[in-house]
């Protein structure tokens, strides 16, 4: 990065030397134009020089001077020019990877401001044309408290649309699944007398476009696919705000949302699920029983009777070595681990900490028909008895 001092003239710097390099340094001395060129030689040297003079009189020095390098018969002074030619045309990359680095910065930043509008003007429509009204739940907590539960949502990838031999998906399937999976969630609440639910969303509920067979299977772009499913969880966290004494929405980022389909150049913040928790909670205000939590670098720590519960997507975490590598980074050993990602049921026991993978809404795709995956589309969804599993059901949808 350059500094104002450097583009002041040098102690024991001859007017020409300070001349040309200021002429020849110009874009990595960040001075935009020959204006800008003519002004500040023209302040150095009292001087009223346009432009074209400086442009004219560097382009004819500049000839010079690879004239003069041309008869150099001294190889070793030829040599120390190449060198500092070299350092110099280094410096100017490095000056415009900076200036690269900063842009997509700001763009990202800017897509990131981009979608919250749109999400607010689809919030405050939403508000008057389908408003979420709170119910107090039928039975009050201290009166009748019974058990609680933990849903698992994950790989819900809605914007992919398509149909194989195996498995149709679109927007219309997704939604039905959502309403299958939320109808009988509830049955066997009810069944278990649950009085108070986690609803723990584990990411990739966007199909985004990380992936050009993402893209290329996608029926909405990712801003649309964002505020469709943050609606869809606010409308299923309403209707079991009026169902249960209370509901804990634990928000982990999935990888297909990610704003930067390379995986080496994302950045973990940047993330349009990160958007999902900040819509819930403006579309959830008003309801009292509904706690909104949010992810901490890709991980979220609940206590349950005090055991640990640890909450991921799973493309950090893998199956086979999370439960170990996890524990060693937190400093903990949680009794039970969550994750989605992979697509399909798993349970595993890893001494202390038992691992838990939940499935997919969407399941089996074009890509896990190529490499002969097959994973039937289902949710978990876990009765505790305090810290432990009481009995665990596999919701598998059509």
């Amino acid at each position: 990065m350059t500094s104002p001092s450097d583009v002041k003239r040098k102690q024991n710097e001859s007017p020409i030397d300070y001349k040309y390099r200021i002429c020849r340094d110009r874009e990595l001395l960040g001075i935009e134009t020959w204006y800008d060129v003519a002004n500040l030689l023209n302040k150095e040297f009292e001087a009223n020089w346009t432009e074209s003079t400086y442009r004219k009189w560097f382009t004819n020095f500049q000839s010079g001077v690879e004239y003069s390098k041309s008869q150099l018969s001294n190889n070793e002074y030829l040599q120390e020019i190449e060198d500092k030619t070299l350092e110099l045309e280094k410096k100017t990359w490095q000056f415009r990877d900076q200036k690269r680095e900063r842009t997509n910065a700001v763009r990202a930043q800017a897509r990131f401001e981009h979608l919250k509008n749109e999400i607010d003007k689809s919030i405050a429509s939403l508000k008057n044309e389908k408003p979420l009204n709170f119910q107090t739940p039928p039975f009050p907590s201290i009166v009748n408290k019974g058990k609680k539960a933990v849903l698992l949502v994950s790989d819900w990838h809605y914007g992919a649309d398509f149909s194989n031999s195996l498995n149709t998906y679109n927007p219309s399937v997704f939604r039905s699944r959502v309403e299958q999976l939320t109808t009988k969630a509830l049955t066997y609440a009810e069944r278990n007398n649950v009085t108070d639910l986690v609803l723990a969303n584990l990411g990739d509920q966007v199909n985004g476009l990380i992936h050009v067979s993402s893209r290329v299977q996608a029926s909405e772009d990712v801003i649309r696919q964002t505020q469709v499913v943050s609606e869809v969880l606010a409308e299923m966290t309403a209707k079991f705000s009026g169902i249960f004494n209370t509901v804990k929405v634990i928000n982990i980022c999935g990888n297909h949302a990610r704003t930067i389909g390379n995986k080496t150049e994302s950045v973990m913040k940047e993330n349009f699920e990160k958007l999902v928790p900040w819509y819930l909670e403006s579309r959830l205000k008003d309801f009292k029983n509904v706690e909104i939590l949010i992810d901490a670098d890709g991980y979220y720590i609940d206590e349950v009777e005090g055991e640990k519960f640890v909450y991921v997507h799973g493309d950090l975490d893998y199956v086979s070595s999370a439960a170990k590598t996890l524990p060693q980074m937190l400093g903990i050993i949680p009794k039970f681990l969550f994750s989605g990602h992979i697509h399909h049921n798993h349970v595993k026991e890893h001494g202390r900490t038992t691992h838990i993978v939940s499935g997919s809404l969407m399941g089996v795709d074009d890509y896990a028909i190529s490499k002969r995956f097959y994973a039937e589309p289902m949710q978990k969804f876990l009765i505790l008895d305090g810290s432990n599993i009481e009995c665990s059901y596999d919701i598998k949808v059509k």
